[in-house]
């Protein structure tokens, strides 16, 4: 795709419209097709990057933006899904982050940005819609069958200091251990000792144990 698509419909006031930010054209001319077959949600809008959403937001007035819910994707080219989400809802939409990583790491940094839900692009179609019609009444929602361990990670990321955490991040991102020290300014021994006692908190011994947790 191009450009942004502007989706022609008609939809009346009840309707949840839904603003697609999603870089996979496919995946957003799916969710059409299965909003068309509902009564009360359509797609009116498709875009693949922060700066195609800017200009679609700009384009409506507080009044029409207040009746629209973002799915975003978490990973868009060369950007993030959760900056582009922060954009949105500054603007007072709401969000609903729909993407192929289910990673627990991913939800709980849903939640940290107060985004209203997470769902996979695996889940069933009457989940999604639950999802938005869920989020459309002001509630938060997660994937159900993906609370379970988040509740049980999100236990263990309280506990975790904040250097940690920076590490952690860097960690999800595969990132070898001379880089990580590198960007968090510390010796390659001291990240070490922090994978460590990460890996300790967390139970698993070596990275692709944290990575199936996460």
């Amino acid at each position: 795709m191009k450009d942004e698509k502007e989706v022609p419909m008609k939809y009346n006031k009840t309707m949840i419209k839904i603003i697609s930010v999603d870089d996979h054209e496919m995946i957003s001319l799916g969710l059409e097709r299965v909003f068309s077959e509902t009564s009360d949600i359509r797609l009116c809008h498709l875009c693949r990057t922060k700066d195609e959403a800017k200009a679609f937001v700009s384009s409506k007035s507080p009044e029409e933006l207040n009746q629209m819910i973002a799915m975003l994707d978490i990973k868009l080219e060369n950007e993030s899904g959760f900056d582009c989400a922060d954009y949105f809802m500054e603007r007072g939409i709401n969000c609903l982050m729909y993407s192929s990583y289910s990673n627990t790491g991913f939800i709980i940094k849903t939640m940290e940005h107060k985004i209203k839900g997470f769902i996979s692009k695996n889940a069933a179609k009457s989940e999604i819609l639950d999802a938005i019609r869920a989020i459309a009444r002001g509630e938060t929602y997660i994937q159900k069958d993906l609370i379970p361990n988040m509740m049980y990670v999100s236990g263990i990321m309280v506990t975790l200091t904040k250097k940690e955490r920076e590490l952690l991040d860097l960690l999800a991102e595969h990132l070898p251990n001379d880089i990580i020290a590198e960007r968090l300014f510390l010796s390659k021994r001291t990240v070490e000792n922090y994978v460590s006692r990460i890996f300790d908190k967390f139970n698993v011994k070596n990275r692709y144990e944290l990575e199936q947790l996460l």
